[in-house]
């Protein structure tokens, strides 16, 4: 199971392993925050609306490519939710680089019952590393290490943490390895292009995405995937 924050993280991160890990067993993408809001935050912090529903279809489109079990939890991502004032509790892209805001606190509690049924059922499970890297990474880490909590000893998953797509993190406090893994770069990036709207938005186009994705996992002949795992594990 591979645990994927919004609409684009799963192939953006892993997009070189999908293919691998569907014939070696079943794989189910969770997508947790592709679930539309009130609005986002404007120059005032003040909501306007917007939908999910564009990038949801390009998710769909992209997750297709593979014989996986594609679930969607639905929630509002941190860009659409607020305070009861109806201010944005992430009013700017700096916002969301920092902790979870306080006010999420029911939010995560709410996540680590969903995500409870569906960790204790698989035996891999892959999450967001969560460093540095966006609060909802980090909300979807704590959540379902939250809810590995409840299940029975003996019967939890191995779990390793994958290297965010386009993020740059350090890597995690003392207790974990940093590993690679060879990946499919051709895949990787064709599934990657099927997200049009974030690659023109974040990035300008297919050519300043290729070569941002090949810095990240290395040249073509030589990509690989990079995760980290305890080092007890």
């Amino acid at each position: 199971m591979l645990l994927a924050p919004h609409p684009d993280d799963a192939v953006w991160s892993c997009g070189g392993m999908l293919a691998r890990w569907c014939r070696e067993g079943e794989l189910t993408v969770v997508t947790v925050f592709d679930g539309d809001g009130d609005g986002d935050g404007d120059g005032d912090g003040r909501l306007t609306g917007r939908s999910a529903a564009p990038r949801r279809a390009e998710d769909t489109a992209a997750l297709g490519r593979w014989p996986l079990r594609a679930v969607r939890l639905g929630l509002p991502e941190a860009t659409l939710r607020h305070d009861g004032g109806g201010r944005a509790l992430y009013p700017g892209p700096l916002a969301l680089r920092r902790a979870p805001h306080p006010l999420d606190a029911p939010l995560a509690e709410r996540l680590a019952a969903l995500l409870a049924p569906l960790t204790g059922a698989c035996d891999e499970l892959l999450l967001p590393l969560g460093v540095r890297t966006h609060a909802d990474h980090r909300l979807v880490r704590d959540a379902a290490e939250r809810s590995l909590e409840t299940s029975p000893r003996g019967a939890l998953p191995r779990v390793r943490h994958y290297r965010e797509f386009p993020y740059a993190p350090p890597p995690p406090p003392g207790g974990y390895e940093e590993r690679t893994e060879p990946a499919d770069f051709g895949d990787w990036l064709r599934g990657s292009l099927v997200y049009e709207s974030q690659v023109r938005g974040m990035f300008g186009g297919a050519p300043a995405f290729a070569r941002a994705l090949a810095r990240h996992t290395g040249a073509p002949r030589r990509c690989a995937w990079g995760y980290w795992t305890q080092a007890a594990t």
